[in-house]
């Protein structure tokens, strides 16, 4: 029995020895020959289906015949199916850059497209339902199967920026810049988050942008509003009423671009242009709040208070805790001589903004007024009243300023 375990472990020492020392033989090189006849089968397996067993062929083949480009395209084709991207491109691109591509490449480039277009297509479903992870993922696949395809570029980036990935949309959008120079829309949509940076350098990169997109479309209203809006963020009145009247000229029935424009010359300080524009909004929608109340500052700056009292009270009959709409009625009604009103205007407003020392200030300035207009008893309380608003006046000032 003992000999018996010596002997077993003696074989199997020389059986040690004899397979380390066997030299590894390395793999011949595929012959055009077997490439051949690895290619007709390959065309069998791909003709029956056999995907796989056709790709195993088909890769054997361009090892053997590397400048085969049948092989070559149909591996591409194959792996597209697989959404191997990567390996599709990878002999996609051999043919691209064969001098003799030329007779693959429309069928190379019409299998990008179908991807192209599957992917893109769900991105967009995706983005609609605003799943914006799966959106970001789809187009990013559609670009790897096309990068010359602008929309996808596009598409990414309105879903980076509805997911707050700001610097990642701005760089989409440049992308889809890059490779379609020619449509207009794309450069106000990225001048729309360069201009929500805030920085003077965003902001002069989305105004560049506009007069690009402009020059491309001069009629383009969302264009011609953003450049006028931009511009007067940026103090060019000249610029901003310039790109105002334009967009007046396109659409001279628009309340967005009346509204726009009428802001544009109001900031500006032309207030006839301002008054004229906001009479006709009032008179295509006779309820819009904004215009009226702007309307009333256009003609009480044109020393027309009469004509701006009205829509002073009916901008706080709709919006009764707007201190603000408040504050103004009481100028109009000061200058009007309409002391009793202007002094509710005021108090109303130290009842909306007890901290406002402004309108202490105008309550103590129209009381001391009307002091002047009453007699008796009427004028002392009307000084007294003046005198106590007054104080409070320089009490909140004086407090407000140490803060």
């Amino acid at each position: 029995m003992t000999k018996i375990i010596r002997k077993t472990i003696w074989m199997g020492t020389i059986l040690f020895g004899l397979t380390s020392s066997i030299a590894v033989v390395p793999a011949q090189a595929v012959t055009k020959g077997e490439a051949s006849i690895a290619k007709r089968s390959a065309k069998v397996y791909l003709q029956s289906r056999q995907y796989d067993k056709a790709l195993e062929q088909y890769l054997i083949t361009v090892e053997g015949r590397p400048d085969d480009l049948e092989a070559h395209y149909n591996i591409g084709a194959i792996y597209s199916r697989k959404e191997h991207y990567d390996e599709m491109n990878k002999h996609f691109e051999v043919i691209e850059k064969s001098p003799k591509g030329k007779k693959w490449m429309k069928q190379v480039e019409a299998e990008r497209i179908e991807l192209w277009r599957q992917h893109y297509n769900i991105g967009v479903q995706a983005l609609n339902a605003q799943k914006h992870d799966f959106a970001i993922e789809q187009f990013n696949t559609a670009i790897k199967v096309n990068t010359k395809e602008a929309d996808a570029y596009e598409g990414l980036g309105i879903a980076y920026l509805q997911s707050d990935r700001i610097e990642e949309g701005i760089q989409a959008y440049r992308e889809a810049i890059k490779r379609n120079p020619k449509k207009a829309q794309s450069y106000y949509n990225l001048s729309i988050p360069l201009t929500n940076q805030g920085t003077l350098e965003s902001q002069k990169e989305a105004l560049d942008l506009l007069k690009k997109g402009h020059e491309l479309e001069p009629k383009n209203l969302d264009i011609l509003q953003q450049m006028a809006l931009l511009s007067n963020r940026q103090g060019d009145n000249e610029a901003a009423g310039e790109a105002a009247e334009k967009a007046l000229a396109v659409d001279p029935k628009n309340p967005t671009v009346l509204n726009i424009a009428a802001q544009i010359f109001l900031t500006a300080q032309n207030f006839e242009k301002s008054a004229s524009i906001l009479e006709k909004v009032l008179e295509l929608n006779p309820e819009d709040e904004n215009a009226a109340f702007n309307l009333a500052i256009a003609y009480n700056k044109m020393g027309k208070p009469d004509k701006a009292v009205a829509l002073y009270q009916k901008s706080v009959d709709a919006n009764p805790n707007d201190g603000d709409a408040w504050y103004q009625l009481g100028d109009v009604h000061t200058k009007l001589e309409n002391f009793e009103k202007a002094i509710a205007a005021y108090v109303k407003v130290t009842e909306l903004q007890p901290a406002n020392y402004r309108a202490w200030g105008a309550l103590s300035r129209v009381y001391a007024k009307k002091s002047e207009s009453v007699t008796g008893k009427e004028a002392s309380d009307a000084v007294k009243k003046a005198t106590e608003a007054y104080q409070m006046f320089e009490e909140l000032k004086k407090q407000q300023g140490n803060e």
